[in-house]
């Protein structure tokens, strides 16, 4: 072999040796040690909780890359690299202390960490943590974090009073979530049905919101019925209900079943009202 072609060859030997040297032989003697989360609700925020072990005899700034750490409503991840917990900071969410472009000191020993998580939707998320030091891969863990879904209740109920000639019932209702996080949007149904012929007279749709161990009245104005049936053993009363919207005016022989339903991400929930029931003894109205 020619003495040009060894010098070539022997250069590249040298720097294919130093690129595996500067990525494999040189860096930082830390691990991930342990990583940990409490269960969090649909649409809160988290943390995780992450343990790096600094084995060497000298403090090492570090990266963390998180993958997975918040998830959309269309299941999309959003990129979080940079979103750090000071344990320094009583409102972490400041930006004076969540680190967006600063390394993490290590000091020697274990070192506590923790990075913001939210997700929008229910269900089991890996979240993928690596760490790294100026471009090389020190560390990679996933850890499994759980988000429950809200468990959502329907309750019905109601207050008779008499009104002239008319016995009005004034309806109330509750969307209940027993359990964490929030579910937002929840399509919630009225349908008001003639007991006698099985015809529906009424319905309406909405949308609410509840928070986790929560619960949010169903209403079109605050403070006012969810709805009004009016059993009229004379001529309807005249004044117009508004703004409750959700209004039916029956005579003396009718009987009304009153039914509501809420679906969300699967879950369906119902609760029914059958008016009159035949136990009042009602208040008169002013």
């Amino acid at each position: 072999m020619k003495k040009g072609n060894i010098i070539s060859v022997s250069a590249a030997l040298l720097i294919l040796l130093l690129g595996v040297f500067w990525l494999y032989g040189t860096g930082a003697d830390v691990h991930i040690a342990d990583m940990s989360s409490s269960p969090i609700g649909v649409r809160e925020s988290g943390q995780l909780d992450i343990v790096l072990q600094n084995n060497g005899s000298k403090p090492v700034d570090v990266w963390l890359e998180v993958e997975n750490a918040f998830v959309d409503m269309n299941g999309e991840a959003r990129s979080t690299s940079r979103l750090i917990i000071s344990n320094d900071s009583a409102d972490p969410w400041n930006a004076e202390f969540v680190s967006l472009q600063k390394p993490i000191h290590l000091l020697p020993g274990n070192n506590s960490v923790s990075v913001w998580i939210g997700y929008a939707l229910p269900g089991k998320y890996p979240v993928n943590v690596k760490v790294v030091e100026n471009g090389r891969l020190l560390d990679e863990g996933t850890y499994l974090v759980e988000t429950p879904p809200p468990e959502i209740h329907l309750k019905l109920e109601y207050e008779m009073g008499r009104r002239n000639t008319s016995d009005v019932y004034r309806i109330y209702g509750y969307l209940i979530n027993k359990g964490t996080g929030s579910a937002l949007d929840v399509s919630t149904n009225l349908t008001v049905t003639e007991e006698g012929t099985g015809e529906p007279v009424f319905t309406s749709s909405r949308t609410y919101d509840v928070r986790g161990n929560d619960k949010s009245a169903l209403w079109t104005w605050p403070d006012y019925p969810y709805a009004i049936v009016e059993i009229a053993h004379g001529n309807p009363l005249e004044e117009p209900y508004m703004p409750v919207q959700n209004v039916v005016i029956g005579g003396s022989e009718d009987r009304f079943r009153v039914n509501v339903t809420s679906t969300w991400q699967g879950q369906a929930v119902s609760a029914e009202l059958l008016l009159p029931s035949g136990k009042e003894t009602g208040d008169a109205y002013d």
